[in-house]
C-alpha cells in the first residue's frame, strides 16, 4: 500500500467515527486496487480485533449505518462463528439488528458472506457463502486456542501435581486432540474415550467399555453431540471434574446434581485468546475474499 493510499484509509476511518457519511469518498476507493467494502457484525472481542485489522486495508461500514449506505456497494459480510437467527435474518444471539426492512433484498448475488458455520437463513440467500469452521487452517490455530484455555481451568482444579493425575477427553477431533497434546506434554495420564474404533495401544477406548472404567481426575467434553449418560456419571465413585467445552450438554444442571464439579467452559478462545482468534477470522477472510 503506497503512503497515499494509507493516508485516504485513516481519513476515511476517521469519518466513519465520527457518523459522517462516507459515500462521497468510497468511489475514489474503488479505484484504488483491491480494497473491499465489508461489515463486520459481532460485538465479541476478537470480532473487534479483526474488525481493526481489516480497516488496515479495506473499509469497513458499521451495522449502525448501514441505514443510510448504498447496500449495493457491500462487497462483504464477515458474521460470527454462529451468524444470525431468525427467519428474515435479523436477529443476534437473541438481539434485534439495526438493519433496513430490506437489507438481504438489497445486496448484490455477489457479496460475499463470511460466517462460522451454516443455518437455515445463510443456505436461503443466494449470496456465495465461505465457512472459517470448515476451514483446516483456521481449526488449527482455534484448537491450539481451545486447548490453551481448557489448561486454565485444569490448573485451576487441580489439587495435585499434573504428573500424578489422569485426564478422559471424549472426543478426538480437532481440539481433543490439542488438548491431549498439550497436557500429555505437561505430564498428565491422557485417555482418549471415543464412540466407534479405539486403538487401546493409543490409550483409547470406546464410550461402551469406559462404563465399566475407573474414570480419570478430570473429564473434557469435546463431543459434538451429548455422551455423558446417567448410567456413567451413577457409577463414579470418586470426585472427578468435568470440563465440557462442547456446550451440547444442555441439561447440565443434571451434571451439577451429581458429588463432582461440572464446568461449561463456554467459547474459550474468545475469553483467553481473543486477540489471536480474532487475527485468525481476519487471515480466513482476507484468503476467501482474494479467491
Amino acid at each position: 500500500m503506497n503512503q497515499r493510499t494509507s493516508f485516504f484509509l485513516k481519513d476515511l476511518q476517521i469519518r466513519i467515527k465520527k457518523s459522517v457519511p462516507v459515500r462521497s469518498v468510497i468511489h475514489s476507493m474503488e479505484r484504488r486496487g483491491r480494497i473491499m467494502i465489508i461489515s463486520v457484525w459481532g460485538t465479541e472481542r476478537r470480532m473487534e480485533e479483526a474488525r481493526h485489522l481489516l480497516r488496515q486495508r479495506h473499509c469497513c461500514i458499521p451495522i449502525s449505518e448501514l441505514s443510510d449506505f448504498d447496500l449495493s456497494k457491500i462487497d462483504v459480510i464477515l458474521l460470527p462463528t454462529h451468524g444470525i437467527q431468525g427467519s428474515k435474518g435479523n436477529y443476534m444471539n437473541k438481539k434485534l439488528l439495526p438493519l433496513p426492512d430490506d437489507f438481504w433484498e438489497c445486496l448484490r448475488d455477489d457479496c460475499l458472506i463470511i460466517c462460522g458455520q451454516p443455518n437455515a437463513f445463510l443456505n436461503s440467500r443466494p449470496q456465495p457463502k465461505k465457512y472459517y469452521l470448515s476451514d483446516e487452517r483456521y481449526l488449527a490455530v482455534n484448537s491450539r486456542l481451545t486447548a490453551q484455555g481448557t489448561l486454565y481451568f485444569v490448573l485451576d482444579q487441580a489439587d495435585r501435581i499434573l504428573t500424578e493425575m489422569t485426564v478422559d477427553i471424549m472426543g478426538k477431533g480437532h481440539c481433543g486432540i490439542e488438548i491431549g497434546e498439550l497436557l500429555r506434554g505437561l505430564g498428565m495420564n491422557v485417555r482418549y474415550i471415543r464412540h466407534a474404533q479405539a486403538n487401546k495401544s493409543k490409550n483409547e477406548y470406546r464410550l461402551q467399555d469406559y462404563k465399566q472404567m475407573t474414570p480419570g481426575d478430570f473429564v473434557i467434553i469435546c463431543t459434538p453431540v451429548p455422551v455423558l449418560d446417567e448410567d456413567i456419571v451413577k457409577s463414579w465413585n470418586r470426585p472427578v471434574r468435568i470440563i465440557d467445552i462442547s456446550g451440547v450438554h444442555k441439561d447440565d444442571e443434571r451434571l451439577r446434581s451429581h458429588p463432582f464439579t461440572y464446568i461449561r467452559a463456554g467459547n474459550l478462545p474468545e475469553q483467553f485468546c481473543w486477540k489471536t482468534s480474532g487475527k485468525a477470522i481476519y487471515e480466513f477472510a482476507e484468503r476467501v475474499m482474494k479467491e
